[in-house]
């Protein structure tokens, strides 16, 4: 056997089992990290990797020392072919590698996550959002024409809006029925009854003064200014509730002829399984996973757990109250490719001092 020989049978033996051990390290990387590892790469795989020495020479090393053997006995083998035959049957083998360790990590999965976060996103355009629609006359909470035109005009693009539905099932911008009755309506219902109907609703300035915002004003609003943003604040976590919320909503957009704002729309969601709920609704292309409701303290392993299901259900953002913040929050999050805010801040310096750490604010004086 030539020199020539020897080393092309070499080369290939040892290509070969590389592959495999490519493919049997990502089958390993799957079964114990799950799904997009390396979203994650930057600490939380290197420290696995560190915890788990044993198990990955056990299921990684030694398997592929057996598979390298394997392709040897195959190489002696394949020395009987003609040299096209055996070119081809490792080219073969080589692709069906590849394509089954992508498969095995959802690279494409990843790769389209990737190439998502590379282009401009929504929370690029801001770092503050308008809280209720923001503040008028020094006034919070009003979800009113009045706030929202304001915070516009003062520069603003990100409006987290309290949605809640009326008796007769619309949506309109309210922060609660309760609010809304003793600061607006008084004693209108002699019955009780403190959910009005949509024109009754309609019908009343909010603290005599303010106009108030039905659904389909918030979609005409979102027309008329294309660089707009309305995050939803729906309050309800009950399956029902919130099926009954986001079908209205997009009822509205189909009425109105606007479905293409519902992308707009980023959908707050307060329990991992609203998504799914919502997304079999309609298609939303953003998303924020908000804490508050889930009791979150400031937990590092439970941000990790949230983080995690964030970046498998193309989430990327997550906002906490921002007095449970606690430095290294931040970084996690930046680990899983996803941007934090906090809630609710109002000082000029503590503001300012979530911005220069790279964290969004939810604010009342906009």
């Amino acid at each position: 056997m030539s020199l020539r020989t020897k080393i092309g049978n070499i080369t290939w033996a040892v290509g070969l089992g590389g592959v495999s051990f490519i493919v049997l390290m990502a089958l390993w990387i799957r079964r114990t990290y799950g799904t997009l590892l390396f979203a994650m790469t930057d600490q939380s795989f290197r420290n696995g990797l560190q915890n788990k020495r044993v198990l990955f020479v056990k299921n990684v090393m030694l398997p592929t020392a057996g598979m390298f053997l394997l392709f040897i006995i195959i190489n002696g083998m394949c020395r009987k072919m003609n040299r096209r035959r055996a070119a081809y049957i490792s080219g073969l083998l080589l692709a069906v590698s590849v394509l089954g360790a992508c498969g095995i990590l959802d690279a494409g999965m990843y790769l389209k996550r990737e190439y998502r976060l590379n282009q401009l996103q929504w929370y690029d355009t801001d770092n503050v959002v308008a809280h209720a629609l923001g503040s008028i006359e020094g006034i919070a909470y009003t979800n009113s024409k009045e706030a929202l035109v304001n915070s516009y005009q003062n520069g603003f693009r990100l409006f987290e809006c309290d949605l809640i539905m009326t008796s007769d099932g619309q949506i309109v911008a309210c922060h609660d029925w309760d609010f809304w009755n003793r600061e607006t309506a008084g004693k209108v219902f002699e019955n009780g009854d403190v959910i009005p109907t949509l024109d009754v609703f309609m019908s009343h300035k909010i603290m005599g003064k303010y106009t108030p915002l039905s659904g389909e004003d918030l979609m005409i609003f979102l027309k008329d200014y294309p660089d707009a943003y309305i995050i939803t604040d729906t309050k309800y976590a009950n399956p029902d509730k919130v099926k009954e919320e986001f079908e209205a909503l997009v009822n509205i957009a189909e009425e109105n002829s606007c479905v293409d704002v519902l992308d707009r729309f980023v959908v707050q969601i307060y329990h991992g399984y609203m998504h799914d709920i919502i997304n079999d609704i309609y298609p939303f292309q953003n998303y924020i996973y908000t804490l508050y409701a889930e009791g979150y303290r400031g937990e590092e392993d439970k941000m990790r757990e949230y983080a995690t299901f964030c970046m498998l259900h193309d989430i990327d953002v997550i906002t906490m109250n921002a007095q449970y913040y606690k430095d290294g929050l931040s970084e996690i999050c930046r680990q899983y490719g996803l941007q934090m805010f906090v809630h609710t801040v109002n000082e000029r310096e503590v503001m300012k001092e979530f911005y220069q750490k790279g964290i969004g604010v939810y604010s009342d004086n906009v």
